[in-house]
């Protein structure tokens, strides 16, 4: 009998080390054309070319007010575009960033640690106070019923439950984890719903060594990466913990929309005011170092209504555990990792930085004053108050960041040089070497990245050399319409918007009639798991699908009922809790789930979540009109 030959794996990698070189190379080529500038950057270009990363890192150039706005964005361009790619081998080591974030993260623990409200200046006093009554009128009383209402479990990992298999049905395995505090809240609900006990009663006679909770009293510090320089340090919370927080955050949400900042908005508004403060410079865009890891307890008992301040401190754990072992009591309030951190911290900075206002002008001399997160933006004459009540309290303003002169502003995304929108292309960090599909992805990415802030016209060269890219790798590059991601192929409203892929062989659409053309392009297909469990998802549907009728005093709509009976009773498949689709096979058998809530019964196929973030690309047939729709 004969043997079959053994398949070696032939696969061929691309190394994106170099094509990134090579692309910052072919940028300052065309930009020394452009601004009829030869020596623009040419030392920098060829350290790029044929040194390590650590050393062209120190030659990155820096742009100045003097500059006309299309040499500054060039600079700028130039200086930015690795910030967010690490190289293989960069300026620090893996443990280099570890121990630099950690270092970072117990350096601002002894700075915050040794703050005390009650030693601060007699200005500062009246600026809590008045914070204090800010947040006062913009929270109201706290609410348990609207709470639960709008609580639901995070998206990411949590304590016993990691990243790769975080998913809805996998919150309601037991046991669940949470402080005795999280665990009794959570329990008065649970123990009256039916559903979740016959669902717990049989896990715990599949398993009778289980427990139906898991007591924790701290949570590991975790590091996840941010620029080539630094790590981000993040604390899943609890799975119960998590699950308050998201509520209590939702809360503060409405509540800052209801006094006119929506935060689901605030970042287009944020990049408006950035721009016009860029021209006339009457305004601060400022940005906060480890802003979340500066609120303290002590400042959140102080500004915040003690009903409020009570649950939101139940939804936290202050004990962390380092990468190391070591367990330290952290005075940080609301880390990255808790659901309310990101409403919390706008809430307080917008209170502080109001209170400053009131105090220091007339109700009709007031300027604007935004805040998202720690991007903060307000009137320049009060930028020294600012900086000095923010001090006291124990924040640090980045100066890197913070643009209080000049006419070049910056928050929440936008950029902008008297004006004129100079934001640059910045490629995140990834797999230093990756697979032809991989390596195709990325090449559409960095073109359509790219041609989103400057024209064909201005960056030819390095267009050329990512298309000969695309040619060596899969032989014809991919058209797409304006709508599709970045990844699935060069973005073309329509079949002529541009010149450049004249150059080269396209896939190109074929017509089909009425304006509809068939096209190629590339797909991240996520790796996926057979979920058994259905339970969890329909919950989450039942309740997803009467929130949208209710107004923030927790009131349902007489419509409420009826519209989420119509909405359970045609639902076929249900969507996972992090956004990804959860797909139906049709050859399975279909089963019936009658909801403990409305009684009726929801038809349900197979369903499947995905197991991690990742997945592999591949090639799909799709049809559109290659009309830009955004």
């Amino acid at each position: 009998m004969a043997m079959k030959p053994i398949r070696r794996s032939t696969a061929e990698k691309y190394s994106v080390d170099q094509m990134m070189r090579k692309t910052a190379a072919s940028l300052i080529r065309d930009f020394q054309i452009n601004l009829n500038e030869p020596c623009f950057c040419s030392e920098l270009r060829d350290h790029i070319l044929n040194s390590e990363a650590a050393q062209f890192r120190q030659l990155t150039p820096q742009s100045t007010s003097e500059m006309t706005p299309s040499l500054f964005k060039a600079t700028y361009q130039i200086a930015s575009i690795f910030k967010r790619y690490r190289f293989e081998v960069d300026t620090y080591s893996d443990s280099d960033l570890e121990n630099k974030a950690i270092k970072s993260f117990l350096d601002t623990q002894d700075r915050v640690s040794v703050v005390d409200l009650s030693s601060v200046s007699a200005f500062s006093h009246v600026v809590l106070d008045r914070a204090a009554t800010y947040i006062q009128s913009v929270l109201g009383m706290y609410s348990d019923e609207e709470h639960r209402r709008l609580c639901r479990f995070g998206r990411r990992a949590s304590v016993g439950i990691p990243a790769a298999q975080a998913c809805e049905a996998a919150r309601w395995e037991l046991p669940i984890s949470g402080s005795p505090e999280q665990i009794s809240w959570f329990d008065a609900e649970m123990r009256n719903v039916d559903s979740v006990q016959e669902y717990w009663i049989e896990q715990l006679d599949s398993d009778p060594l289980r427990s139906v909770y898991k007591e924790t009293s701290s949570l590991k510090l975790t590091l996840v990466p941010k620029t080539f320089k630094s790590l981000r340090t993040i604390m899943p919370n609890t799975t119960i913990g998590s699950y308050m927080s998201f509520g209590l955050g939702e809360m503060m949400r409405k509540r800052l929309k209801r006094a006119g900042y929506n935060i689901a908005t605030l970042q287009e508004r944020h990049k408006v005011l950035a721009r016009r403060a860029s021209v006339h410079g009457l305004h601060v865009t400022a940005d906060l170092s480890s802003a979340s890891d500066s609120i303290t307890d002590a400042l959140v008992e102080r500004i915040f209504p003690s009903d409020w301040y009570s649950v939101l401190k139940a939804s936290r754990i202050s004990s962390v555990v380092l990468p190391n072992g070591d367990c330290i009591e952290s005075k940080t309030f609301c880390t990255m990792g808790i659901g309310y951190t990101f409403p919390l911290q706008t809430l307080v900075f917008l209170a502080l930085i109001k209170a400053i206002e009131s105090i220091l002008f007339h109700r009709l001399d007031r300027r604007t004053i935004s805040v998202y997160g720690d991007d903060l933006i307000y009137a320049n004459r009060m930028h020294k108050q600012v900086v000095s009540v923010f001090g006291e309290l124990g924040f640090v303003i980045n100066i890197e960041k913070t643009f209080d002169e000049g006419h070049f502003r910056e928050s929440c995304g936008g950029d902008y040089y008297h004006g004129v929108d100079v934001r640059p292309f910045q490629p995140r960090n990834g797999a230093s070497v990756v697979g032809k599909r991989t390596y195709e992805a990325m090449l559409y990415k960095y073109i359509n990245g790219l041609l989103m802030r400057w024209s064909e016209h201005e960056i030819g060269n390095t267009l050329s050399f990512l298309l000969s890219e695309i040619s060596r790798v899969t032989g014809k590059a991919k058209l797409v319409p304006g709508d599709y991601p970045d990844d699935a192929g060069i973005k073309c409203p329509t079949l002529t918007s541009y010149n450049f892929i004249k150059s080269v062989d396209v896939a190109k659409p074929k017509h089909v009639g009425h304006g509809v053309f068939r096209f190629s392009y590339l797909r991240l297909t996520s790796d996926l798991r057979k979920e058994t469990r259905h339970a969890p998802y329909y919950w989450l549907g039942l309740r997803r699908a009467d929130l949208p009728n209710n107004d923030i005093h927790g009131k349902s709509s007489p419509e409420a009922s009826s519209v989420t009976c119509e909405r359970i009773n045609s639902l076929c498949g249900i969507r996972a809790f992090d956004g990804s689709s959860l797909i139906s096979k049709e050859d399975d058998p279909v089963r019936l789930f009658r909801s403990k809530i409305t009684g009726n019964r929801v038809r349900c196929t197979s369903t499947f979540v995905t197991v991690s973030h990742t997945g592999r690309y591949t090639r799909q047939s799709g049809t559109s009109c290659f009309e830009d729709r955004r």
